[in-house]
C-alpha cells in the first residue's frame, strides 16, 4: 500500500510539473493523484477543435433590372443567386490534461451593400408618384430613372449654390444625404441589393491513432455548409500529418520499459493540421498530438524496495 501510494505521489509530482511547463506535450499514463487529493486515472488523448467562418452572398435582383440598360446605360443582374466562401479557419486543441475552454463564436453579421429598405424590400410605390393611375413596367422604370437624373441635377446645384443661398452648414449636409438616400432607393429598383451574411461552424474531432484524415462536412457554393453526408459539395477534411523528429522529454532521462521503477509517459508529437476544401489547402497550423506521439519511461526514485 505504502509503495502504491509513493508511486502516485510521484506521478502527480510529474504531473503538477508536466502542467506548468506545457501540459498538451507530455502526460502520465496510469493513475495520479490530482491537486485536490483524488485518484485520477489518466489516458491522454487529443482533441482538435475548428472554427469555420463562412461568408454568403446574395445577389437580389431589383424590379426594373432588365431596364438598367435602357435607361441607366449600366446593366443590372438579372438572376438571383448565392454563393458560399469559407473565409477564416481557426484550429485548437484540447487534451485530457489542458480541457478546451470553448471561445465565444463571433455572432452571425448581415450587411445589406448600400441599402435603404430592409433586407430584400424594395420601395413599392415610387417616392414622386402623385396620380393613383396604373402604368406598366417599363413606364414604372422610365420615371423612376427621371426621378434619378432631377435627384442628381438638385444634388448637383446645392453644391454649385444655384439652388439659392439659403441652404448651408447643417441643412447643406442633411439636404444632400437625404438626396443620397433617395438616389440609392431608385438605384436598387434596377441594380438589385448585395447581401452579405456570415457564420461560424465549431466541429470537435477527436484523434485517432494511426488515422490522419476526417472529413468534416462538405461546403456547397450554393447552398453552403453541409453535413460530410450530403451528396452535393467540396470535401471539409482536417489532414494531420506528424512530425518526421520523434518527440522527446525535457530535462528527465528514460530508462528501459522492464525497470521496476518504470513509470510510462505519453509524449505528443507536434503535427502539421491542414484544412482541406476540395483538392484546396485553406488553412494550416501547426498542434501536438499525442495520438501521433509515441510512449517514454521515465525511473520513479521516490518508490523503495
Amino acid at each position: 500500500m505504502k509503495r502504491f501510494f509513493l508511486f502516485l505521489a510521484f506521478n502527480f509530482a510529474l504531473a503538477t510539473a508536466a502542467t506548468a511547463q506545457n501540459s498538451i506535450f507530455q502526460a502520465v499514463v496510469g493513475p495520479y493523484i490530482d491537486e485536490s487529493g483524488a485518484l485520477m486515472i489518466s489516458d491522454p488523448s487529443t482533441t482538435i477543435i475548428v472554427d469555420l467562418t463562412v461568408e454568403k452572398e446574395q445577389v437580389i435582383v431589383g424590379p426594373y433590372a432588365r431596364y438598367a440598360q435602357k435607361y441607366l446605360d449600366t446593366r443590372g443582374s438579372l438572376v438571383e443567386k448565392s454563393s458560399y466562401a469559407i473565409t477564416s479557419i481557426n484550429m485548437s486543441v484540447a487534451t485530457d490534461a489542458t480541457p478546451y475552454s470553448a471561445k465565444e463564436l463571433a455572432p452571425a453579421t448581415t450587411v445589406v451593400a448600400s441599402h435603404i429598405q430592409p433586407e430584400g424590400e424594395f420601395a413599392k410605390v415610387l417616392p414622386d408618384r402623385l396620380s393613383a393611375t396604373a402604368v406598366g413596367i417599363e413606364e414604372a422604370a422610365a420615371q423612376a430613372a427621371q426621378a434619378l437624373f432631377r435627384i442628381r441635377k438638385q444634388r448637383m446645384e446645392l453644391i454649385t449654390g444655384e439652388a439659392g443661398e439659403n441652404v448651408f452648414g447643417g441643412g447643406l449636409k442633411e439636404a444632400l444625404e437625404t438626396l443620397n438616400a433617395k438616389e440609392q432607393e431608385y438605384l436598387e429598383l434596377f441594380l438589385g441589393k448585395r447581401v452579405i451574411t456570415t457564420e461560424t461552424y465549431r466541429y470537435t474531432i477527436p484523434m485517432v491513432a494511426g488515422k490522419g484524415e476526417y472529413q468534416i462536412a462538405k461546403l456547397s457554393s450554393s447552398k453552403g455548409i453541409q453535413p460530410a453526408t450530403a451528396a452535393d459539395g467540396e470535401v471539409v477534411k482536417l489532414v494531420v500529418k506528424a512530425s518526421a523528429a520523434a518527440p522527446k522529454l525535457n530535462s528527465i532521462p528514460e530508462v528501459d520499459s522492464r525497470d521496476k521503477t518504470a513509470i510510462q509517459v505519453r509524449l505528443a508529437n507536434i503535427a502539421d493540421c491542414e484544412l482541406h476544401v476540395g483538392a484546396k489547402v485553406t488553412g494550416v497550423s501547426q498542434l501536438p498530438i499525442f495520438e501521433l506521439g509515441r510512449t517514454a519511461y521515465i525511473a520513479n526514485t521516490v518508490v523503495r524496495k
